[in-house]
């Protein structure tokens, strides 16, 4: 063999190694593996502390019943005697004058509160009546962090023989979600009599309930993945477990502390979840920790802005 063909021979040696350690790279590197499940990693910062306290003074029919907002709109059918339109007009500032509500008439569906008059006390089971009494939430949303209010009725059909609008603060407080009390001199108590007033376990209650304005919170109520080589597989679910409607959100994907990728999730409703499920997403072979984070530009503003990402750690193998 002359020189040259050894140099060609040689040469082609060198290509075909090349080529075979680099075929032997990309199949290490992309070659499917054994799946392997990630697991969360607790968040001790948030541990037995919950963000909304829900011992209250004051009992209600569900934990932390509340309506969106501060202000709460109120409707009073035309049905209502001038009697009872001021008597229930006189329960809404008895409440207003204590406590951070405000209450406003509106004449529409809209109302947040509608109250009823009629001459007749329902009977139990009957429709459009809360079935506490004659006040109480018709429509109610657990959005998780609060029972929350959507729609609430009030019915006036006996005679206030107390003044001071006794009967009507009475029910208002249930359509505000408050139950009866064992306090023979509270308003709440079953039986009422004149002498009974608001007490200052209701204020209290009332005031704590509202403290935080009207906002979404949005949390990974379940993440779930898997790693197979350099690709990931997971299901995530965002829960909105605030006070209203959250605006359009994102998630953010990380490996390690590198963005892999970004996905739209769209708007949530109160008390809602979206859910994102993405397959074989490529990310670098030697990454351990997974990082989902929603809302990371804090476009969406919340009730709280600590609990927006969750971390994934792979599951060591035995």
């Amino acid at each position: 063999m002359n020189k040259r063909g050894v140099f060609f021979y040689i040469f082609f040696l060198i290509v075909l190694l090349a080529t075979l350690l680099i075929a032997t790279y990309y199949l290490y590197i992309y070659w499917p593996r054994q799946p392997v499940d990630l697991q969360i990693v607790p968040d001790d910062s948030l541990q037995n502390k919950p963000l909304v306290e829900n011992n209250l003074p004051s009992k209600q029919f569900y934990h932390s019943m509340r309506y969106q907002d501060r202000a709460i709109t109120y409707s009073i059918a035309d049905s209502c005697a001038g009697d009872r339109v001021s008597e229930m007009k006189g329960a809404f500032a008895n409440i207003a004058a204590r406590t951070v509500l405000t209450f406003e008439q509106i004449n529409s569906d809209d109302a947040m509160i509608k109250v009823l008059c009629s001459d007749v006390a329902p009977e139990a089971g009957q429709e459009n009546y809360f079935v506490a009494g004659e006040g109480g939430p018709s429509r109610v949303v657990n959005s998780t962090l609060y029972s929350v209010i959507l729609d609430g009725k009030i019915s006036l059909f006996r005679e206030d023989k107390c003044a001071g609008a006794k009967v009507a603060t009475h029910e208002l407080l249930h359509a505000l979600g408050f139950d009866h009390n064992n306090n023979p001199a509270s308003i709440l108590y079953p039986t009422l009599k004149c002498e009974q007033e608001i007490d200052s376990e209701i204020i209290d209650s009332i005031n704590r309930l509202y403290h935080y304005e009207s906002l979404p919170d949005l949390v990974f109520y379940l993440a779930t993945a898997t790693k197979s080589g350099r690709y990931l597989n997971f299901n995530v679910e965002v829960l909105n477990q605030g006070l209203s409607v959250a605006g359009p959100a994102k998630i953010s994907v990380y490996s390690d502390d590198e963005l892999a990728d970004t996905f739209d999730i769209g708007a949530i409703g109160l008390g809602s979840r979206k859910i994102l499920t993405v397959e074989n997403l490529k990310l670098p072979r030697d990454t351990n920790k997974i990082v989902f984070v929603v809302d990371e530009e804090n476009k969406v503003q919340e009730l709280f802005e600590n609990n927006n990402q969750v971390i994934l750690r792979l599951v060591e193998q035995r």
